[in-house]
């Protein structure tokens, strides 16, 4: 993943799964992640759907329909992303965070993206 966040911020790891517009991340956190950690472990995992190798700054400018179902147990989380379009260099993604089978957290977020 070609991300311009460090650690202890960068929460997006692995990509699991990609298609066109689906994508499975392994997220992991320095501590039981907040809903806020969540969110932005969704926001870089849309990183999932860079074509380039170029990395680019990611602006989080729309937070929709957030809903944290349970509070999560573990350090760890898979996030289900969905790609929903794009306009210029602005893009809709609905996520799903799951810990093993289960969904702790959904919703969905806007990202701005301009190179680094």
């Amino acid at each position: 993943m070609n991300l311009p966040h460090l650690a202890p911020i960068r929460f997006a790891k692995v990509v699991l799964e990609r298609t066109e517009n689906r994508a499975r991340v392994f997220c992991e956190f320095p501590s039981l992640p907040t809903l806020a950690m969540i969110v932005e472990a969704a926001a870089q995992s849309f990183s999932a759907f860079g074509e380039d190798e170029q990395p680019r700054m990611g602006f989080l400018v729309l937070m929709k329909e957030i809903s944290l179902h349970v509070n999560p147990k573990e350090n760890a989380l898979v996030m289900h992303c969905e790609h929903k379009g794009s306009f210029g260099m602005t893009s809709e993604l609905f996520f799903e965070a799951y810990m093993g089978a289960e969904k702790i957290a959904d919703g969905t977020v806007m990202i701005a993206l301009q190179e680094v």
